[in-house]
């Protein structure tokens, strides 16, 4: 008996048995162990984020997307479109990766920037294959990313979509006012979101961000404008299956049998 397998039979475990049992298989060699080095994940050189299974590249598209990398980003755990833009450009130029995948678990993030790395990620897609995965969420400018890519596949549970542009403003707790002197000939540089002139200069810019972001899904995805904008949730997220039937996605499946598919 091996050592691994009397610790597995004699010793205490706080594990569950369906795991246990999994181990022991592995000890046992009725796993295929050049099969299971596969699931280990190496990083990929030259890049901050990306790791390779076989010749699979795997970029995590992960937390709040902001368009520049710093402490901040760091610190969060969230993503920015600049590093994202040298790791897909990475894998994309090193001979030894066949195929690229998002991992996608985003709530969106800042609207600069996202066009162009979607425009990249369709760049690079007319190289090698680029897929999207969506295990938990791809919503606003996670879904725009994903949408650029070749294939998306999903979890039954993955929530997608939020298609559309926000603008955020906040005033003081105690009432105070920020006040601000404009030039004359600049009446429009700072619009007052308590005014109907104001809100309508903001809705417009927000109205014309959202068909940007429309028209870039829908030639994404090869699909009419219309049918954006009528099946893509309109503004809404869609769940695993409905997300198929309304064609925001292309798969549900797992993350491993994703890899393994795409290895075979």
């Amino acid at each position: 008996m091996s050592n691994i397998m009397k610790a597995l039979s004699n010793q205490p475990w706080m594990m569950m048995p369906e795991r246990l049992e999994t181990m022991a298989q592995i000890a046992r060699r009725e796993y295929d162990v050049e099969a299971l080095a596969t699931k280990i994940a190496k990083p990929l050189e030259n890049t901050r984020t990306v790791e390779t299974r076989g010749s699979i590249a795997i970029i995590p598209v992960v937390g709040g997307i902001y368009r520049y990398a710093n402490m901040f980003t760091e610190i969060c755990g969230d993503t920015s479109t600049q590093v994202l833009a040298e790791d897909l450009t990475a894998a994309v130029e090193n001979p030894a990766i066949s195929h690229i995948v998002l991992n996608i678990d985003s709530p969106g993030g800042q609207a600069a920037g996202i066009s162009e790395l979607s425009q990249l990620i369709v760049e690079a897609k007319k190289i090698k294959p680029v897929i999207g995965y969506v295990d938990d969420l791809a919503a606003s400018a996670g879904y725009w990313i994903a949408s650029a890519c070749d294939h998306i596949a999903a979890s039954k549970t993955a929530m997608v979509g939020s298609i559309g542009a926000v603008y955020a403003f906040s005033l003081y707790d105690d009432g105070s006012e920020k006040i601000e002197i404009v030039s004359s000939v600049s009446p429009k540089k700072r619009p007052d979101v308590k005014t109907e002139e104001g809100r309508s200069q903001i809705q417009a810019w927000a109205d014309r961000l959202g068909e940007i972001f429309v028209e870039d899904v829908a030639e994404n995805r090869g699909v009419t404008v219309e049918e954006v904008l009528n099946n893509f949730g309109q503004g809404d997220l869609l769940i695993g299956h409905d997300a198929l039937s309304a064609r925001m996605v292309d798969e549900i499946t797992t993350f491993e049998a994703l890899l393994l598919e795409l290895q075979s």
